[in-house]
């Protein structure tokens, strides 16, 4: 099969072993996010050309054919234990969350994550009934004085820094440990669970 999707294991902080399928930073976000003009995604290694021909290509290959996109996502991460989605971009449109649904039943083994601000795509999909794959694990990110819409009781992500405070980080969240190779908590974040980052 073609290589529709661009499935990449460089990121630092992943690691070698946890593949990432990314999208274009910004143009796959809610522009209302509060996120949205200091983005990490928009500076650094995010803006090297290879990376942006990337990102740009998985849009333009998803919109092209959806199903030969996911076929090919589903394909290079069958025999992975842990996959990441979206450390750059988010979640494209519902077919886009479909897709995601139909890889991780295909792959019963393998652990798909993503961290979405696309809140009303996850909402609207589990009001008409339908399930989220067990190993599917959907985190709604929050933001200073920001929350999501959340009544599924999703795990929730927070962000904390020096100048950044956030007080709506819970006391039991979970602190992001920096090496997700080594640490792999956040693929198994349960309902009313919570990780907290510091900012980037």
């Amino acid at each position: 099969m073609k290589q529709y999707a661009n499935v990449s294991n460089t990121n630092s902080k992943l690691g070698a072993q946890i593949l990432s399928i990314n999208m274009p930073a910004g143009i796959t976000c809610r522009p209302d996010a509060p996120c949205y003009k200091g983005c990490y995604a928009k500076h650094g290694h995010w803006l090297y050309s290879n990376v942006q021909k990337s990102l740009q290509e998985n849009l333009e290959h998803y919109k092209e054919n959806p199903k030969l996109f996911f076929d090919s996502v589903a394909t290079q991460t069958a025999l992975s234990r842990f996959v990441r989605y979206h450390s750059s971009g988010d979640i494209v449109d519902p077919e886009y969350f479909e897709g995601m649904c139909r890889v991780a039943r295909k792959n019963r083994s393998t652990h798909y994550l993503c961290f979405t601000k696309k809140y009303e795509i996850i909402n609207s999909y589990l009001d008409s009934g339908k399930k989220i794959p067990k190993n599917l694990t959907i985190v709604l990110s929050a933001w200073s004085g920001w929350l999501p819409e959340n009544p599924y009781h999703l795990p929730t992500t927070y962000v904390y820094g020096k100048d950044f405070r956030n007080e709506l980080i819970p006391q039991d969240s979970i602190p992001c440990a920096g090496h997700c190779d080594k640490c792999q908590a956040c693929w198994q974040l349960k309902k009313d669970m919570s990780v907290w980052f510091v900012k980037h």
